[in-house]
């Protein structure tokens, strides 16, 4: 299977149980001191779809929720690595995680 890029709001993206915390915080303000609200040239967040058309991440938790909370709106590149056959509605979202 070939990957499919999409541009999707940070938000709205869920995060593996083994973050079900979010982000981690010194990663994060790593981030944000050295890019800032900038998303130019940042990477594909790689993600997997659910069966219900729900996001799940594999990669880029830090980066996704930089976006989402410096830059509310603003969508990114999402690069769907696979499909699961299962939903992931019931994990939380980056909007339910910001600090």
């Amino acid at each position: 299977m070939t990957s499919q890029i999409r541009y999707v709001d940070p938000r709205t993206l869920r995060v593996p149980t083994s973050q079900t915390y979010g982000a981690d915080p010194a990663k994060l303000q790593r981030q944000i001191a050295q890019f800032g609200r900038s998303a130019v040239g940042m990477p594909a967040i790689w993600v997997y779809e659910g069966s219900d058309g729900i996001l799940l991440i594999y990669n880029g938790v830090t980066r996704a929720t930089r976006i989402a909370k410096l830059v509310p709106g603003t969508l990114v590149p999402v690069d769907i690595i696979g499909h699961i056959g299962r939903s992931f509605a019931a994990l939380p979202s980056i909007e339910e995680l910001l600090p």
